[in-house]
């Protein structure tokens, strides 16, 4: 069950990130792997993925519900397979930057871990391209600035699941960097940031 968490922060205020994540439509072509994606509702919605890990390649169809709105602070949904055996769920967080506590250190990681994730980060980026955000933007706090904080686990399911647990843990880091870094570039260049 490989569970990611990524912040990042931008000179934007918290209001503004949130009027743009608020919306799907904004940042769903941001995720990686993305094919499609059909509302149903203000809360449901159908999303369709395609994604390679290691040597499979699948497109994956998942029911994602928004399980909460916080506005303008926090999203949580969650996600279910509909043609593959998987769930999972995530969070969108935003704060104020001036305001946020200092982050917990995380466990450092081994160092085959460790050197597994910078290959899957050199991997996925030259796949993928990498976001541009302007050089300031992660330069620290100032009046205004917020924190976004994207959360996501996946929970595979099914025979294949260990391995493709084992395929999709290095990967899943870099692509929520990817999705988060890519919200703020976009944001970024609409207020003149970057």
């Amino acid at each position: 069950m490989p569970e990611v968490e990524y912040a990042t922060t931008a000179k934007l205020p918290v209001e503004t990130i949130w009027e743009f994540v608020r919306e799907m439509d904004h940042w769903a072509p941001f995720v990686a792997g993305y094919q499609s994606h059909e509302k149903h509702g203000e809360k449901d919605s159908t999303w369709v993925l395609k994604g390679d890990v290691g040597v499979l390649a699948r497109t994956v169809k998942f029911a994602v519900h928004i399980e909460e709105w916080s506005p303008p602070t926090k999203v949580t949904f969650s996600l279910k397979g509909s043609n593959e055996p998987m769930q999972g769920s995530g969070t969108f967080l935003l704060e104020p930057f001036e305001d946020a506590s200092a982050a917990a250190p995380r466990p450092r990681q081994g160092l085959v871990a460790r050197l597994l994730a910078a290959l899957a980060r050199v991997l996925y980026r030259l796949r993928h391209g990498r976001a541009r955000r302007a050089a300031s933007a992660d330069a620290g706090p100032a009046t205004g600035s917020a924190r976004l904080t994207f959360r996501l686990r996946i929970d595979p399911g099914g025979p294949m699941a260990p391995m493709v647990n084992a395929l999709m843990k290095p990967l899943m880091l870099p692509a929520a960097e990817d999705l988060a870094n890519r919200i703020l570039a976009t944001l970024e260049k609409r207020h003149g940031l970057s």
